[in-house]
């Protein structure tokens, strides 16, 4: 039987809760999970430092998350010029079962809003999109963290022990999870 493969593409922004959700996507699909970093390299001259240290960062989160996971996981990295072309050429190279893309309020994470739209348009392959939830302004956040702070000491002021978030406590709105999108083919599934 032949494993199924989701590819994670990244240009930039490395969001530990997105990086454990793909992990565990793949897991409840016993698929492989690919990731792949790519790494713009302007025509004019070569890649920049602080992108190829983020590219080396998001490999790393990934393997480990898939670790602690037990997922299989395969890492890339791509300089290119050509994001698009070079996404389809390693899905089509790897033969994946889909590609998983995330987007908060209108924004994409992990890759550009650009990018998403332009792989939305190739039709080439299923794609997963995730929704995921808005963290909300500065002062909400501060309001959540201090009472999640609030909660760890008991009456004499001592540390209490409390037991780690479960797997699914992440900032993960389950609209669209999954849903394979078709853009602009009326009447398939």
């Amino acid at each position: 039987m032949k494993t199924t493969c989701l590819l994670l593409p990244f240009t930039h922004g490395v969001e530990m809760e997105v990086l454990e959700y793909a992990v565990l996507l793949a897991k409840s699909r016993n698929a492989t999970l690919v990731s792949l970093s790519l790494i713009p390299v302007p025509k004019d001259r070569g890649a920049r430092l602080e992108d190829v240290q983020q590219s080396k960062d998001f490999l790393e989160a990934v393997q480990q998350k898939a670790m602690r996971h037990g997922v299989c996981v395969e890492r890339l990295e791509v300089f290119t010029s050509a994001t698009i072309e070079s996404i389809n050429t390693v899905a089509q190279t790897m033969q994946i079962g889909g590609i998983l893309l995330f987007v908060r309020d209108g924004e994409g994470v992990l890759l550009s809003t650009y990018l998403i739209k332009r792989l939305m348009e190739r039709e080439a392959y299923k794609l997963y999109i995730t929704r995921l939830q808005s963290v909300g302004s500065k002062r909400e956040l501060f309001k959540r963290f201090s009472g999640w702070l609030a909660g760890l000491w008991n009456s004499q002021g001592n540390m209490v022990e409390t037991e780690a978030p479960l797997e699914g406590d992440m900032l993960v709105e389950k609209v669209e999870v999954g849903q394979t999108l078709h853009v602009g083919m009326p009447g398939k599934e």
